[in-house]
């Protein structure tokens, strides 16, 4: 018991001593009570012992309590720290608004080093526009040929025009003069139809394609109308100026029968009418004309593109000259009912006139026919016709001429019906 006491603190040691002392006083008391106890009634005595009970209980009571009391600590709470302090928030502003100036002035200098002014190139000569452009970092990308005044070969215009603000690798389009002499159509027969027709457009004609069904390459420029080596001068306008590429497509696909029409001598004699804008009686003769070439025939267009008016006299001796053994006129009326008008001197059942109509009937094309008395053209009766395209006077007839379909369908079912009649067998 005393080596207990020694390893406790002189506190603790105090109060040890004060709690035995109360525990000695207790049991004095508790002792001098038993030695009254028979004294007294059993009733005094029990009271007695409930009273040091709950002295000895208090006791015990203050000597845990004293044993769990803790020293008081004082604390002292730290600050919190900022997490973001004016400084830096300011710092952190000034470098976002530093980086974007930098980023807007980076944009800015490439936006002007691939910004360049398109140089002038007019009154140069085609390859000296070519080097400049290039130098100024643009390319060429189409050159159309015009006729001009101007000497042969020179720019005469150009667009973007001089000045015009441009990026680098923009193009430019360049207009040469083609001089006063003119040029000839060049060849382009087994070419590749569409190589042929950048080629084309790239001296300024208006390019359109019709489909032939040939044993050829598919794909590939049968024939051209005008043909090849056809001169163009200064009479002629070419923005106005078209060429027809016929182009080999597979027979099965082409919706037409190839005829065997060797050597036939056909004479086409198209009308001109000055109230019809486009000469539509002319561009029909024009593919029924390739139709027919396409067929190995020999055909003659008895009037030029640029012709107007040809007295009937003339006319009729050039088809006579042309030993025409299928003649055909194609006209247009000023008046009168709609729709084609088919005019012979035969129209019996097996004449070409005849087939004419019935073809067209099937092609769903509005067709009458007319017999005349007096013979004309230059291929005997049977075979001298005159194909009305319809009337000015009409509105349906009017659009009509202006749909290169109508136009189209009206070529096919005309050769698909005077074919049969001259094909060998």
């Amino acid at each position: 018991m005393s080596e207990d006491k020694s390893s406790q603190s002189p506190s603790q040691q105090d109060s040890s001593l004060q709690e035995d002392s109360s525990l000695q006083e207790n049991q004095e008391v508790l002792a001098a009570d038993d030695l009254r106890v028979p004294e007294e009634d059993a009733a005094s005595h029990e009271e007695r012992v409930v009273r040091g009970v709950s002295a000895v209980l208090r006791a015990e009571s203050a000597r845990a309590a004293s044993l769990l009391r803790m020293p008081t600590v004082d604390r002292k709470r730290p600050e919190r720290r900022r997490l973001l302090t004016t400084e830096i928030a300011t710092r952190t502003l000034l470098w976002v608004v530093s980086t974007a100036l930098v980023l807007s002035y980076v944009g800015i200098a490439v936006w002007v080093y691939t910004q360049v002014d398109v140089p002038e190139v007019l009154g140069l000569s085609e390859s000296a526009a070519y080097e400049l452009l290039e130098e100024s970092g643009l390319q060429v990308q189409n050159v159309t040929r015009r006729l001009s005044d101007a000497p042969e070969g020179q720019v005469i215009d150009q667009y973007p025009a001089y000045g015009v603000a441009a990026q680098r690798d923009d193009s430019v389009d360049l207009v040469v003069s083609a001089g006063l002499g003119g040029f000839s159509l060049p060849s382009v027969i087994g070419d590749d139809f569409a190589d042929a027709r950048i080629e084309l457009e790239n001296l300024g004609f208006t390019v359109a394609l019709e489909y032939l069904p040939s044993e050829a390459p598919e794909g590939s420029v049968l024939l051209t109308l005008p043909p090849s080596g056809t001169r163009f001068s200064e009479e002629d306008d070419l923005d106005h100026a078209r060429i027809i590429l016929y182009v080999a497509a597979p027979i099965s696909s082409a919706g037409l029968i190839a005829y065997q029409l060797n050597g036939l001598q056909v004479a086409i004699e198209p009308r001109f009418t000055s109230t019809v804008a486009g000469d539509v009686s002319f561009d029909v003769a024009r593919r029924l004309s390739s139709l027919f070439e396409a067929a190995e025939a020999d055909v003659t267009i008895t009037r030029a593109s640029r012709e107007r008016e040809v007295e009937p006299d003339e006319f009729a001796a050039r088809a006579s000259r042309a030993q025409a053994e299928l003649h055909i006129i194609i006209s247009v009326r000023e008046e009168g009912p709609s729709g084609i008008l088919i005019r012979s001197v035969e129209q019996d059942e097996d004449s070409t006139a005849r087939a004419i109509y019935e073809r067209m009937i099937e092609n769903q094309l509005s067709a009458h026919t007319v017999r005349v008395n007096e013979p004309f053209g230059q291929a005997g009766e049977n075979n001298s016709l005159e194909i009305v395209l319809g009337s000015t006077a009409n509105l349906e007839d009017i659009e009509n001429f202006d749909s290169n379909f109508w136009r189209d369908h009206v070529a096919r079912a005309i050769y698909m019906a005077a074919s049969p009649q001259f094909a060998l067998d």
